[in-house]
């Protein structure tokens, strides 16, 4: 497909504004330079389609207003391109009233033509798509360029897929997103989405408004598609996880439906398998069973469908000036090269390698993604003129006076480079001189290790890059160590123990130092930093986090005091505990209002002993509870100062 090829256009508009899936499937074509990639790379986008069309048809049809009853065909074992373009047709076929059922039409229709049964536009190009698949097979893998240039010239593929996309036009207009979390306030709901539309994998999180009286969606966690003010459930068919091979938040397909058991996989073929009610539910959906959508509408009276059309219209003529390229010229050379040498040993090619491994080859970045390669890379005067304020202050606090007896403000620097200066700074300052920014990468070490690595890139993952009224903090105190920042944690902070899973607010930041090993997603180095203080008999992290000011703050306690319950029973109330009671105890007293999940990660223990022992402490009075949260009682308090 030459640069003036009809369907360039097309399939670049798809890249930027269809869902995810879908606009990634696009991106990959364009970006094919060999005839056998574009055959491969087409076949596949289609394929990608049709599972997301039986997403939403079969998540529609659920939702169906009607009394009609339809079953449709089981499915069982591998899921193929076939199976999935057989549940589109039944469901645009089926008769009932269901949001989707209109614009299916569209692509799917049957028409009658002088006795001739003719398929809708979208219909036809998937049938002639997934024949070629077939006739193919095997070959598919191995295909010479002779072959591939006599497919393209004879069948056409990506034509077809133009017009596959085409026909489905209505369908894929409508947003697809993700919620996070829902907070009530007085004036409105406040809900924070992921919008999943374009070819970014990594979308930033944002924070939307509801009408009350409508409420939010009924699931967090869950890829939703709204049409008008209906907003329809894809699951099972459609899930958002985590890719563990890549280690960022993803959708999974379905796979395989193998009898109680279940197979996911993302676009790259990352698969999970699940065992949890998924596969019974998925038989329930086909045998006709119903469910209810939420209603959405925004504060200002607009249904996200429509919010979401404004939005596109932007972007579509963004696209049109070809806005979005990635502004090499703006980056800090010496960065660009330590970044790719860490992805890559040896590389010769630092753009190539950075634009393959940390934008999956794309040239074209989203106006936020833009942003964050600028602050991530970039030099210090484009740094200057994307932050507008420090990046980062060091100090180190002198007990005496309180006031630092070393600085180093981090001016303008960008993000890597800034990480850096931190990492020697802090290494410097608590006599591990001998740690270098690259040893981020280990995953294990000391307590004073693993602070450093887990202060570090929090803070610099999660830090508001927008909030131009202050820099990042870091004191080093001789008993403590205070880190502060512009951005509220976007998990509460009783949940920070538990590993709550949410997209970061710099997702593209955080995706580059997971590619490094500088970071996971799980929120797991906040636990193993709380579990060396415990073994180290230090104070346990204390988190503090103002969404009205929009600060977050991390205090680290040096000093040894964490209470010692163990030894202390006997003495102060003469009870006698177990080594799972004692462990718990121990817990409760080094984490305040502790939750569930967090005594569990902390003892180790399951749920059914930590239970059991938690019940025994109540009973003792050596423990009480507010809601979900455990705390020492208040006469253990008293004596633990």
């Amino acid at each position: 497909m030459t640069e003036s090829g009809a369907e360039q256009w097309p399939l670049r508009r798809g890249s930027l504004i269809y869902p995810t899936p879908v606009a990634i499937a696009c991106g990959r074509v364009l970006r094919a330079r060999t005839a056998a990639e574009r055959v491969n790379a087409c076949l596949k986008a289609a394929e990608v389609l049709t599972r997301y069309l039986a997403a939403v048809a079969m998540a529609s049809f659920a939702s169906r207003a009607d009394e009609t009853e339809a079953k449709l065909s089981e499915v069982s074992g591998n899921l193929s391109f076939g199976h999935f373009l057989t549940i589109v047709q039944e469901v645009a076929g089926a008769k009932g009233d269901h949001p989707v059922a209109p614009l299916l039409a569209q692509g799917f229709k049957v028409t009658k033509r002088n006795k001739e049964t003719l398929r809708g536009k979208t219909d036809s190009a998937l049938v002639s798509l997934l024949e070629l698949r077939n006739d193919l097979g095997h070959e598919l893998r191995n295909l010479d360029e002779a072959k591939a240039a006599a497919i393209e010239a004879t069948r056409a593929p990506a034509t077809l897929l133009v017009e596959a996309l085409d026909g489905v036009e209505a369908v894929l207009s409508k947003p697809l997103f993700v919620v996070e979390d829902q907070q009530w306030t007085r004036e409105a709901l406040v809900v924070r989405r992921l919008l999943l539309m374009g070819e970014s994998s990594d979308p930033a999180p944002e924070s939307i408004k509801v009408e009350h009286q409508t409420g939010g969606v009924g699931e967090t966690g869950t890829p939703y598609i709204a049409v008008n003010k209906s907003c329809l459930q894809l699951p099972p068919w459609l899930i958002w996880g985590i890719d563990q091979d890549r280690q960022n938040f993803a959708l999974l397909f379905l796979d395989a439906v193998d009898g109680p058991r279940v197979r996911y996989c993302t676009l790259d073929g990352s698969e999970q398998r699940r065992s949890d009610g998924i596969a019974e539910s998925t038989r329930q959906l086909l045998a006709g069973a119903r469910r209810v959508p939420d209603t959405v509408i925004l504060i200002d009276g607009r249904h996200l469908a429509s919010e979401w059309a404004t939005i596109r219209e932007h972007i579509e003529e963004s696209g049109r000036r070809h806005d979005g390229l990635v502004d090499w010229q703006a980056f800090e050379p010496t960065t660009v090269k330590w970044f790719a040498g860490l992805l890559e040993p040896g590389t010769t090619d630092a753009h190539a390698t950075i634009g393959n491994r940390l934008l999956d080859g794309r040239r074209h970045v989203e106006p936020d993604e833009r942003r964050q390669l600028r602050l991530l890379f970039g030099r210090p005067s484009t740094v200057r003129s994307e932050l507008q304020r420090d990046v980062l202050d060091l100090r180190v606090i002198d007990p005496d006076t309180m006031r630092p007896s070393r600085r180093d403000i981090v001016e303008s620097a960008n993000i890597l480079e800034a990480l850096k200066r931190a990492v020697r700074f802090f290494a410097e300052q608590t006599g591990m001189r001998e740690v270098v920014p690259e040893d981020l990468r280990k995953t294990e070490g000391s307590l004073d290790y693993l602070t450093l690595r887990e202060i570090f890139v929090n803070q610099t993952v999660h830090q508001d890059y927008q909030d131009t009224r202050a820099a990042g903090h870091i004191e080093i105190h001789a008993t403590k160590m205070v880190v502060s920042n512009m951005g509220y944690s976007l998990v509460a902070t009783d949940r920070l123990l538990d590993g709550g899973k949410t997209q970061s607010r710099n997702p593209l930041i955080a995706r580059a130092l997971r590619l490094l090993g500088f970071a996971e997603i799980s929120g797991s180095g906040i636990r193993a930093v709380h579990r060396a203080c415990q073994q180290a008999k230090r104070r346990s992290p204390v988190f503090e986090s103002d969404k009205d000011a929009n600060t977050f703050t991390l205090t680290l306690d040096w000093s040894e005091g964490a209470l010692d319950v163990d030894s202390a029973w006997k003495s102060r109330v003469g009870v006698h505990l177990t080594q799972q009671q004692a462990a718990v105890l121990n817990a409760v007293a080094n984490t305040p209002n502790a939750t569930l999940s967090a005594l569990e990660s902390q003892t180790g223990l399951d749920l059914e002993t930590l239970v059991r022992a938690i019940d025994y402490l109540l009973l003792q009075v050596l423990i009480d509870h507010d809601e979900s949260n455990y705390r020492l009682a208040p006469h253990l308090r008293e004596k633990s100062g």
